[in-house]
């Protein structure tokens, strides 16, 4: 209880010091796109969760969505593509390392189970990352693998939320 009290806190903060300006910046930032210099103030988040290799509902555009809302200036890190094409020499390599190289770059990885998925890459990210004090996990009871799910959660002390809204808006 003692570690999830500290996170929320560390949260909180890097929220509310984000890039030191009043607008709201929100900068989202796919494999095989630059990423902006000019921000180091900004709070990077990583998304994390079900992707279906593109068939799922494309849950990362509404938390960039919801992110505008949020106070502060952001560097959304998106592994979705729009256009996939793992057949292509090197590609799936590339991919990979992209989101290890900037999972471990986020001040927050926000991690989001469908319930309709079974998400075995991110079930492996959340074991990654269980104890870096970066996560905020949106699992919802019907996701077939919640119990697991919810005891590393709540073993880790990494918080667990029902929906998006709520783990970006604590």
């Amino acid at each position: 209880m003692k570690g999830l009290n500290l996170f929320a806190v560390s949260v909180v903060a890097a929220l509310a010091t984000a890039c030191g300006s009043e607008a709201n910046e929100v900068i989202v930032v796919h494999p095989h796109e630059a990423e902006p210099s000019d921000c180091k103030g900004c709070t990077r988040v990583f998304l994390a969760g079900t992707i279906d290799m593109g068939s799922s509902e494309d849950w990362q555009a509404e938390a960039a969505e919801l992110l505008k809302q949020m106070p502060g200036s952001f560097i959304v890190y998106n592994p979705r593509q729009k256009e996939w094409h793992p057949e292509i020499e090197g590609e799936m390599d590339y991919q990979v390392n992209w989101e290890l190289e900037h999972l471990e770059k986020a001040d927050i990885i926000l991690m989001n189970f469908l319930p309709d998925s079974k998400s075995p890459i991110t079930l492996l990210e959340l074991g990654l990352h269980a104890r870096s004090g970066k996560l905020r996990v949106v699992c919802p009871q019907e996701f077939y693998r919640y119990d697991n799910v919810r005891i590393t959660c709540k073993r880790y002390g990494v918080p667990m939320f029902s929906n998006l809204s709520d783990a970006l808006r604590e």
